[in-house]
């Protein structure tokens, strides 16, 4: 195999530059020494990534390369399938084969149901959590606007978080940090922590599930600037 470190660079400007049909906010990329030192990791993360009607928040390819970083080693890759470090191999067969594959997982949208809850809020976030604020006759704040905002591009998937600023009323911002911890056993419940930083002090809550994350965030945040606000 011949597949040189350019030409993989270059499948991803194809299939994600702001040319063709996809654009994704953010690209970064890193090389990470093997445990036996034997070859390099090329680890290329993804943030807010749209491509016609499909998000994807966040998800990373990883391939094995040689130590001259220079060219492939081997003939598949892993990707990020779902949050917190669930991973799939993907074979290929020729360069054309790769950029096929990794089209695919993008038009397929196969991924875990964590990273697809939290690709499917990032579509409409503030009509999400508006939506959830005329539902509870909440009437005294709106969601301006919802930037999806990755504070730490580079991370190992167990340490990712995945960061918004939400604008209140036009008036008032509030930084949320969501991060997922995995339990110590397998048969424990998963536990999502949500970090609301809203004037200068943070509150933490938990939940064991990310269905309907816009009615946890929109509660949340009401309870919150009520009582900074309406105890002011």
């Amino acid at each position: 195999m011949n597949i040189t470190i350019s030409e993989v660079e270059e499948i991803f400007k194809n299939i994600f530059g702001e040319d063709e049909k996809g654009l994704v906010n953010s690209t970064d990329s890193v090389y990470e020494l093997s445990s036996d030192k034997d070859f390099y990791k090329l680890v290329i993360s993804l943030h807010g990534l749209s491509k016609e009607d499909i998000s994807i928040i966040h998800t990373k390819f990883i391939f094995k390369i040689d130590l001259n970083k220079s060219k492939l080693i081997e003939d598949s890759f892993i990707y990020l399938y779902d949050i917190n470090c669930v991973y799939h191999k993907i074979e290929f067969s020729n360069i054309v084969d790769l950029e096929n594959k990794i089209d695919k997982i993008i038009e397929s949208n196969n991924f875990g149901e964590d990273l697809q809850i939290l690709s499917d809020f990032i579509e409409a976030p503030a009509m999400f959590l508006n939506y959830y604020m005329m539902k509870n006759d909440i009437t005294e704040y709106s969601v301006f606007d919802v930037k999806y905002e990755p504070k730490f591009k580079i991370l190992p998937c167990y340490k990712t978080t995945f960061d918004f600023k939400i604008n209140i009323n036009n008036n008032y911002n509030i930084e949320l940090s969501i991060h997922k911890v995995e339990p110590n056993d397998k048969d424990e419940p998963n536990i999502y922590k949500f970090q609301f930083k809203f004037m200068n002090e943070i509150e933490t809550h938990e939940t064991d599930s990310l269905k309907n994350v816009h009615y946890f965030i929109g509660d949340n945040i009401s309870k919150i600037l009520d009582k900074k606000l309406k105890n002011k």
